[in-house]
């Protein structure tokens, strides 16, 4: 038998000797149970470290018990030691064992003192801790992106000791274009997005920045121990497009960041006082780039060829030049004749949000596949407001589908409910479909198309509208109203 293990078993018999009721006590509890000085050397342990944590109990005698409380623990660990010699005993402090395989328990310890040894047993409450852990966790975590939660900024007390953690900066993000994908896409698209974004901000988050989801689209990075300068170094770099990880079947020019940096320097000065500032500088920076941002979302649809496979060129030339006809044959002002070709070019721009696959389909649509494609006013609707330039024909792109006896869509409008180029646009759109050979009728020449117009007139389409088109083109040749010469 080795020396060790011979003294080992002196000492448990002495100990045994001592304290017959802590034999008992011994021989029945499931916890841990360990003897050790006012210094950390273990005097002695029970058996059940071995199934709990695989440590024999001769290696553990004459260790010192600090040697395997997880650090971050220690300081904590040794507090409630000294104040249990104070007071003679502890009725429970928590700490982190490691495992002779190098993994952290968390054990509930009660702490007594006797003939100037401290008596400490312990309960493994590692599967309770997990639960509570994944609880706080889902309890200051936004579920879609992962960062923090508002509310964890008022509520950690992490965040209690910010104010001190000087130069304190704070990083404003405003993520522009979500509402606009929201509305057009649908939120699963939008989901889609903040889960990218947030990927992207986090990438450069340090051990103790504090990232949080302060809005729906809007993000503040807090920044310990950081300088104005650095800060703004790193929103340099979040604001690089080329790292967005940005996917969908949206454009990527519709998406920007707007950014404001702040620093607080001194400790009177408030976290929340630090984020309205941050709040400010943002919003300043987002109305110099408001202007920009909303002209490329058009320019996002020109520049991209497979939205633009949607959003048929052809067919809204086409569409612009009937409308302009018909307005023109129809007396309205100059003015108006331009604006009626302006919403006939853009009437059917928010196809871009339909699938391919359902806009192509040769076969019968299903209902859902019918009812997304029905939704491309609103979409088109949603899109234009959203431009300056374009945002008075949105309510002209909204109602292209109305018909006159109120049975169309999206709002049932009924004859003049419908905005008047509205109506010349159903026109204009219908007859183009017909003479073009769209995927969803047969081809048709001009007579027969004008013939179709009159058929419907006072049903689907507005009679004075299909009359001034008639006469508008009466006189032009088949290859004219293409624009062919």
């Amino acid at each position: 038998m080795s020396e060790k293990l011979q003294e080992y078993k002196s000492k448990i018999t002495e100990l045994k000797n001592q304290n017959t009721e802590l034999q008992r006590y011994l021989s029945v509890t499931k916890d841990l149970f360990c003897v050790f000085t006012y210094s950390g050397q273990i005097v002695a342990v029970n058996p059940n470290w071995k199934d709990a944590l695989g440590y024999e109990e001769f290696r553990l005698v004459g260790k010192n018990i600090f040697e395997i409380i997880l650090k971050e623990d220690m300081y904590a660990t040794k507090f409630a030691i000294s104040e249990s010699v104070k007071e003679g005993g502890m009725d429970k402090f928590i700490n982190r064992i490691m495992s002779m395989d190098g993994e952290p328990h968390y054990f509930e310890w009660r702490v007594k003192i006797f003939e100037k040894k401290i008596y400490a047993s312990g309960r493994d409450i590692s599967d309770l801790m997990k639960t509570q852990v994944k609880l706080e966790y889902y309890h200051t975590r936004d579920s879609l992106t992962g960062m923090y939660q508002r509310n964890y900024l008022w509520t950690s007390p992490e965040t209690v000791v910010l104010p001190y953690k000087l130069p304190l900066s704070a990083i404003f993000v405003d993520l522009n274009g979500l509402k606009l994908i929201n509305d057009s896409y649908g939120h699963d698209q939008g989901d889609e997005l903040l889960r990218g974004i947030a990927e992207w901000i986090l990438s450069f988050k340090r051990k103790d920045d504090i990232f949080v989801r302060y809005g729906g689209d809007e993000f503040v990075l807090l920044l310990p121990y950081t300088n104005s300068r650095t800060a703004q170094l790193l929103a340099d770099e979040l604001q690089k497009k080329e790292g967005f990880k940005i996917s969908g079947r949206f454009p990527s020019q519709w998406v920007s960041i707007s950014l404001g940096v702040a620093t607080k320097t001194g400790a009177e000065d408030s976290v929340e006082d630090l984020i309205a500032e941050a709040d400010r500088l943002m919003y300043e920076d987002k109305l110099r780039k408001s202007r920009k941002h909303k002209n490329s979302i058009i320019d996002g649809i020109k520049d991209n060829p497979r939205l633009l496979r949607k959003w048929d060129l052809d067919h809204a030339n086409n569409v612009a030049k009937y409308a302009k006809a018909i307005a023109k044959e129809m007396g309205l002002e100059p003015s108006i004749q331009e604006m009626v070709e302006k919403a006939g070019f853009v009437h059917d721009i928010g196809k871009i949000t339909v699938p391919s696959q359902i806009l192509n389909k040769q076969s019968e649509l299903t209902k859902r596949e019918a009812e997304l494609i029905r939704r491309h006013p609103e979409s088109g609707y949603q899109i234009l407001r959203s431009v300056d330039v374009y945002a008075p024909l949105a309510m002209i792109v909204l109602s292209h589908h109305e018909w006159f006896n109120g049975e169309g869509y999206p709002e049932q409008l009924k004859k003049y409910e419908i905005p008047l180029p509205s109506r010349i646009i159903a026109v204009a759109d219908a007859y183009d479909a017909m003479t073009s050979g769209r995927s969803y009728c047969t081809q048709k020449n001009k007579a027969e198309a004008l013939e179709e117009l009159k058929k419907y007139s006072g049903t689907q389409f507005d009679p004075q509208v299909v009359s001034a088109f008639i006469e508008a083109m009466g006189s032009k040749s088949d290859d004219e109203q293409h624009g062919k010469h």
